[in-house]
């Protein structure tokens, strides 16, 4: 997650932050955390979660010409 983050990779992050809390959810259910720590791990990875938004990259800009098939102009063609 951290590395994500790190990367830049924020959508990811908040992927693997998602798991990590299935995961903990499920630990929780299965008795696998005391019951002194389960309240504050649900909270921090909750928090977590919640701190991190998927801000997908900006969509690559439109270059002018790209994509015209080359020799077709307007009014040629027949079509």
């Amino acid at each position: 997650m951290a590395r994500a983050l790190e990367g830049g990779d924020s959508c990811q992050a908040a992927s693997v932050a998602r798991v990590l809390q299935a995961q903990t959810i499920a630990a929780i259910n299965a008795r696998r955390v005391p019951a002194a720590f389960q309240e504050p791990l649900t909270s921090a990875v909750t928090d977590l979660v919640g701190r991190i938004r998927c801000v997908p990259p900006p969509a690559p800009e439109h270059e002018p010409g790209r994509g015209k098939k080359k020799g077709h102009h307007k009014g040629e063609g027949g079509d």
